[in-house]
């Protein structure tokens, strides 16, 4: 199951205080489920399909006058989840990712990344973040059910990511 949802969220915990961080903000998700297959295979396919899609969302957005440099690409795993993160990486084709360990417990299946970029205010932001769970395998009482979820904080995107304007004209309408 593949399904995709752009909705308003509320996130408890504090926020820093910064420029375009609401505890009530917009959000772009991805999710998928399933099956795990032999040697992890699902997991694998559905974190890299997802870190897939995402960056060919921020390759659109930057056809309609947004501008997402020196983007960064993490893949963050715990010991034992390594050459997952390396199959992962290797199904990204020429993408630079950096490794990191993952100590977040959140991500209770080991298996997270994140995608950042440099704002037009210069700051680096951490637009997209993903990883997988164990929630569904736990609602289906079925530890064979994978799931994967991410998403892309879309209200921070024509707030710190719109390309600077000429007489209101977006930079790549200019010629």
């Amino acid at each position: 199951v593949r399904l995709a949802t752009s909705h308003r969220c509320v996130r408890a915990q504090p926020i820093p205080k910064r420029r375009g961080l609401t505890s009530n903000f917009r959000i772009f998700c991805l999710a998928s489920a399933g099956l795990e297959q032999q040697n992890h295979a699902f997991v694998v396919d559905a974190m890299a399909e997802q870190v897939k899609t995402m960056l060919h969302a921020l390759d659109q957005l930057e056809q309609h006058g947004f501008a997402f440099p020196e983007r960064r690409i993490a893949i963050l795993t715990t010991e034992d989840r390594f050459a997952l993160g390396d199959r992962i990486v290797a199904q990204l084709g020429g993408v630079v990712v950096a490794r990191a360990l993952l100590e977040h417990p959140y991500y209770n299946q080991g298996l997270r990344f994140q995608i950042a970029a440099r704002s037009n205010e210069g700051i680096e932001i951490p637009l997209i973040d993903g990883g997988a769970f164990d929630w569904v395998a736990k609602l289906t009482s079925n530890r064979r059910v994978v799931f994967v979820a991410s998403g892309l904080g879309s209200q921070l995107v024509p707030l710190m990511f719109r390309r600077p304007t000429d007489n209101g004209a977006p930079v790549a309408a200019r010629k």
